[in-house]
């Protein structure tokens, strides 16, 4: 099955999952609000070049079916209940994670496809970033700097797309006001984009950004990323559950399999801090360290 309401090209993503309500809320949201043809289930083989795979242990053994129908720059998720996956993908994602958040970072793994196939990706850093400060107001520029500082970092695409939830969260939960429960409910009747464009134009809203506080050390890059709003809320799951996880918890467990050491929530949740280890291939190379600040 493959589904698209776009008049362009898109981008075409094999959902090759078992079939479930996440599975299914997934594939309605790529296909209406991403601009990418779905191909949904294990059966249904591509007819043509695939961008992005997202499969499951049940289904892992396609990823070599799915290499051969590759788009250039293909990129495979793995969404497993293993601690860390073999090694077969790019990005290994935690057995239960929800529909809103898989969306989430896709959207961040399609920017970053985008970007790594741009001509900008191309060059050659000329220093290596140490200290720096951003600010942005909307996901495309989330996107730009969040593909932006991933160069700089290990695992680049694994942070890339860390980067993009991290702000994504910022933006929506804590700029804009919404709970997570808000969200789902919106992928799930096909209107969080519209609802995300009308909030983030009334006035009160209008001028609020995220920020984002870069320093790198000898070992380990830290990164403050703070919203203007009244941050993410220590929310029970969405099936309104007080004993399992809040949202919180369930973003720190995508974002550390997404390769952060460390997440924490400061301020009442308007704040994250999260750091990366460098190990030594990641240190600068001599004479070619400079500083922004």
């Amino acid at each position: 099955m493959s589904a698209s309401t776009s008049t362009t090209t898109p981008q075409r993503l094999w959902l090759c999952m078992t079939d479930s309500p996440r599975v299914r809320t997934l594939s309605r949201v790529l296909a209406e609000g991403m601009d990418v043809t779905v191909y949904l289930g294990p059966q249904a083989v591509p007819d043509a070049p695939v961008a992005v795979m997202l499969v499951d242990d049940a289904n892992a053994a396609l990823v070599a079916t799915a290499r051969k129908h590759a788009a250039p720059n293909q990129k495979t998720i793995l969404v497993t209940a293993s601690s860390r996956g073999s090694g077969t993908a790019d990005l290994h994602l935690p057995g239960d994670i929800d529909a809103a958040s898989l969306a989430t970072v896709i959207e961040g793994l399609l920017a970053y496809r985008s970007f790594e196939a741009s001509p900008a990706a191309a060059l050659e850093p000329v220093m290596a970033l140490h200290s720096a400060s951003f600010s942005v107001r909307t996901m495309d520029e989330a996107s730009r700097l969040s593909n932006f500082l991933a160069a700089t970092l290990p695992c680049a695409c694994e942070m890339a797309v860390g980067l993009h939830v991290l702000l994504a969260n910022a933006i929506e939960f804590g700029n804009l006001g919404f709970s997570a429960s808000e969200k789902a409910q919106g992928l799930a009747v096909g209107n969080w984009q519209r609802k995300l464009a009308q909030r983030a134009a009334e006035p009160a809203y209008a001028s609020r950004c995220a920020s984002v506080e870069f320093q790198r050390g000898e070992r380990l890059v830290t990164m403050l990323v703070q919203d203007d709003g009244d941050g993410i809320s220590v929310e029970a799951d969405m099936s309104g559950d007080p004993s399992r996880p809040g949202h919180r918890e369930r973003m720190t467990k995508v974002l550390k399999a997404l390769g952060f050491a460390e997440l924490t929530w400061l301020g009442g949740g308007a704040t994250a801090a999260a750091s990366v280890v460098l190990g030594r291939s990641d240190k600068p190379a001599p004479g070619r360290a400079g500083k922004l600040s």
